[in-house]
């Protein structure tokens, strides 16, 4: 039968400072650093909304967005897809103005 071995022993000593919440006393390197992130089209910030969509809406979406990444066509991606789509949705119940 294998030696049994605690799971902490599996760790870097990064990780079991992240769960005991202290502060690493190793640096972490240039590999382990977080990457950044790329602007969102258009340059424009954005911030978290949560919604709830009816299911067969969030069922719709998710083919529709693999399907125009697949063809390279832009808006692709789920977020973009909905954001395009409400921001037609505010300009034609004229909530929406280009400042």
């Amino acid at each position: 039968m294998a030696e049994r071995r605690r799971m902490a022993d599996a760790l870097t000593p990064q990780q079991v400072a992240f769960l005991k919440a202290e502060s690493p006393d190793v640096q972490q390197s240039t590999e382990e650093q977080p990457a950044t992130h790329a602007a969102p089209p258009g340059g424009r910030a954005r911030i978290t909304l949560t919604v709830r969509l009816e299911p067969d809406v969030a069922a719709a979406l998710a083919p529709a967005a693999a399907t125009r990444k697949m063809q390279q066509r832009m808006p692709y991606t789920q977020q973009d897809i909905v954001g395009e789509a409400l921001k037609q949705w505010l300009k034609e119940a004229g909530f929406w103005s280009e400042t």
